[in-house]
């Protein structure tokens, strides 16, 4: 039973030192998906039309704040704008309702369970469960839809982290927030606090008793726009108050606390911000991380000094890159959910960078219309854009969606799987730490701390100095996973680990070299790799050679004469 599946999903979790744990003390390594885009959108991700590259956005709107989209299908608040305008107020009305019917059900979650997924970050917007209005007055439907999603996460047996992604008043700037301007009104106006607070007391009293809930994301990428830094301190306060008067209701479950700047500064983490029970998280957003240590390496310090866990909140970098870098996080005990479960994709665009995320719902026919009105195109029709908007809500239903089956099994380094040479594991089977013998540096100052000699693999031009007083924009872009192979000489190893590794599995290496290696697994030689000489960007394939079965299975290639450079290890059935 692995801490990566949903087979540790028993009783309340909490943390212990710097891990989840289950009721059983079994330790979790939670990883699954944030639900992007169910009650908190973004534009573009839901497709908004794309922005002309020209400098009018520099002219007309300069200094702090400016790198933000100014189109007008970015968040939920300007999306009810738009579809207002669209389709007229009555169909507004509704919009939202349907659409978060469709976009996320108990189907969404069983899928989830299915993939081998054991937790889902569920995106809240304050909007979408409190009427801005005078009073509290609370949107039923939307505590409703949410009771159905934490029923399927029980039944299913996936842990639910609630996230409070778009608060009262907005609070980062950014797209996708419920933010009124530029300023994060949730610390700057003591009103729209207090109903933020409120409603997170409320939540708490609806569904603190369910053990499926893993805990509270109390806010998302709190004070990120330049202009708002100053207010950081507001976000200090803010957490202190929420946690105090939460655990006047709930004692047993986790507060995942984020810091500024997207979530990627952990200065605010200076002292215990639950004394007294001391059950809470640090969440990170670390998009693009290169499959090493150092990328974590702040954060594990601040961990360690804490005694609190670490999870990624939101990460993604790549196919080739996320399940070696998801394997030291696993190893290092940090939990993870990729961004994001469900979004748009253009078929006009299929293959060529018109989808992200996990699932993929299509843009109906004569969305360009509705792309074009975004801008400063005609307003379709209100019959046409009714139609257009109808079969927009309707393709969300996953039975409509396309499903990437191969994201799950790359993620989790289960076999038909190509891993680079150079991301060899880090960490020997018997636990300790793996190292080289090279004294030297690589191209691209990738895993230098490991000592193993990388060489240059590939026909881009060679990095050069940067020089500080201008960009480049002719810099050709580098990826060591891809750009560089791992060389080894003799009495020099590495080691490669897949898992879930059924009966049939082979792997077959891509290399150079006049040397010769035994391939071990499972203590036992199951080949010999000698590929003769030749050129690194033709490398040579060898045999395949079946590899032992089980939950994670290591293929050590450990040298015996000369030299041999590794560029690929493809394990397949």
């Amino acid at each position: 039973m692995s801490r990566l599946d949903n087979e540790r999903v028993k009783g309340v979790l909490r943390t212990d030192g710097v891990r989840f744990v289950n009721e059983d003390g079994e330790e979790i390594i939670l990883n699954g998906y944030g639900t992007a885009n169910w009650e908190n959108t973004e534009g573009f991700m839901i497709g908004s039309a794309p922005l002309p590259q020209n400098l009018f956005k520099w002219i007309l709107f300069p200094g702090p704040g400016n790198d933000h989209n100014p189109e007008r299908w970015t968040s939920r608040r300007f999306v009810t704008q738009m579809v207002t305008e669209l389709c007229g107020a009555k169909y507004a009305s509704t919009y939202w309702d349907r659409w978060e019917e469709n976009h996320l059900r108990e189907e969404d979650i069983k899928l989830m369970a299915d993939l081998g997924f054991n937790c889902v970050r569920i995106v809240l917007n304050a909007n979408a469960l409190l009427y801005e209005e005078p009073g509290y007055n609370w949107n039923e439907g939307g505590f409703g839809r949410l009771a159905k999603i934490i029923d399927a996460c029980e039944k299913y047996r996936v842990y639910a982290i609630l996230d409070m992604h778009g608060v009262v008043g907005g609070n980062n700037g950014a797209t996708g927030d419920s933010l009124f301007c530029e300023y994060p009104s949730v610390f700057l106006d003591e009103e729209s606090t207090e109903r933020q607070i409120v409603l997170w007391e409320e939540i708490v009293r609806r569904f603190g008793s369910r053990w499926i809930i893993a805990g509270y994301d109390l806010i998302n990428e709190p004070v990120s726009s330049p202009v708002q830094h100053e207010h950081i301190p507001l976000l200090v306060k803010y957490y202190e108050e929420c946690i105090e008067r939460i655990r006047k209701i709930d004692q047993q479950h986790i507060f995942f606390l984020e810091g500024a700047k997207y979530a990627r500064d952990f200065r605010i983490f200076d002292h215990q911000y639950d004394p007294e029970y001391h059950n809470w998280a640090i969440s990170i957003h670390l998009y693009g991380a290169s499959p090493e240590i150092k990328d974590l390496y702040p954060w594990l310090l601040k961990r360690d000094e804490l005694n609190v866990p670490l999870w990624l909140g939101e990460c993604g970098a790549g196919p080739d890159s996320d399940p070696i870098f998801f394997d030291i996080c696993d190893k290092l005990h940090v939990s993870y959910t990729p961004w994001g479960w469900k979004t748009a994709a253009d078929r006009k665009m299929a293959g060529h960078g018109g989808r992200r995320g996990m699932v993929h719902h299509w843009l109906p026919e004569g969305w360009e219309k509705i792309q074009a009105f975004q801008m400063v195109g005609p307003r379709p029709s209100y019959e046409e854009a009714i139609k257009i908007m109808d079969a927009f809500i309707e393709s969300t239903k996953l039975e409509n969606c396309e499903v990437n089956y191969d994201g799950p099994r790359t993620m989790k380094k289960i076999p038909n799987i190509t891993l680079s040479g150079v991301g060899y594991d880090m960490w020997n089977e018997d636990g300790s730490r793996y190292y080289g013998s090279w004294e030297g540096s690589n191209y691209l100052n990738f895993r230098l701390e490991d000592h193993t000699k990388l060489v240059w693999a590939c026909t881009k031009g060679l990095p050069y100095p940067k020089f500080a007083w201008y960009n480049d924009p002719n810099e050709e872009r580098y990826n060591p996973l891809q750009d560089l192979a791992l060389e080894l000489h003799e009495g020099e190893y590495a080691n490669y680990t897949v898992r879930e590794v059924r009966e049939g599995c082979t792997v077959v290496l891509e290399g150079i070299g006049e040397g010769e290696a035994d391939l071990i697994c499972q203590g036992k030689v199951i080949g010999t790799v000698a590929f003769g000489t030749g050129d690194i960007l033709n490398p040579v394939c060898s045999d395949a050679f079946e590899i032992g079965t089980g939950e994670r299975v290591t293929v050590k290639v450990a040298v015996k004469s000369g030299t041999l450079t590794i560029k690929n290890m493809k394990f397949s059935y």
